[in-house]
């Protein structure tokens, strides 16, 4: 009994070291572009600044903006789908057509990084909540985008599996520790320094819990190479 307890006392304090870290980790996040956005606000309030100026400040407001948004839905999908047990809204729809137009939306970010989207695939349809599938490719993409390097490829593949479907998002970036492999679908986890400064690491644990809800496994591999996120489904 006392072995259990321990056992239990253990892992309580483990995850709230976890949510205590996260915590920090968010808040730094949330106030990094917020003071951005003040200090270039504060600098074209002062006017006399040549017109070239003006317009790359406020190119800095729009996207730190947008990024203080982005991190405020995750947030929010996060805690939504976190109190949902059963998956509803499913309808039949091309998953072909659903990744492409997620490479789309997410143009001007691999763009401006110079990635080549390597996206040659079949047509499948499948089974499931569009809208929330549409969310995982989305975050996976968007993630690849984050680590892949300047000039880096992405690739994405679909394929037929014994269970179903299985699609596979592949970036050339740094290399994932085996550790933070275990662990990056956890909601409260950053893994090393260099990931964390990307983000907030909420959108793998949407991820994960969106395949969860569809009855389906996610899984990364990685080496020195490349990193392959892959989300498996039923048919």
């Amino acid at each position: 009994m006392s072995q259990s307890f321990n056992a239990l006392a253990e892992e309580l304090q483990n995850t709230e070291m976890l949510r205590s870290d996260f915590v920090n980790n968010f808040s730094h996040e949330f106030k990094t572009p917020i003071v951005s956005i003040r200090g270039f606000a504060k600098l074209l309030q002062k006017g006399n600044l040549p017109a070239e100026q003006q317009r790359e400040y406020l190119g800095i407001i729009a996207d730190e903006s947008t990024r203080l948004a982005e991190m405020a839905t995750h947030v929010l999908d996060l805690t939504k789908i976190e109190n949902q047990s059963i998956l509803t809204d499913v309808t039949r729809f091309n998953l072909s057509e659903q990744i492409r137009g997620a490479v789309l939306l997410l143009e001007k970010k691999w763009s401006q990084k110079g990635l080549t989207i390597a996206a040659e695939f079949d047509e499948y349809e499948i089974e499931a909540n569009e809208e929330m599938l549409k969310q995982v490719w989305i975050n996976l993409i968007d993630n690849s985008v984050k680590f892949s390097p300047q000039g880096g490829e992405i690739g994405l593949s679909i394929a037929k599996t014994a269970d179903g479907i299985a699609v596979a998002v592949k970036n050339n970036g740094a290399e994932i520790a085996e550790e933070d492999q275990k662990r990056i679908f956890n909601k409260f986890y950053q893994g090393d320094t260099s990931h964390a400064a990307e983000g907030t690491g909420i959108g793998l644990a949407i991820v994960k819990r969106i395949v969860e809800l569809h009855k389906g496994k996610i899984s990364v591999v990685s080496s020195p190479r490349e990193t392959v996120f892959t989300v498996s489904l039923p048919a």
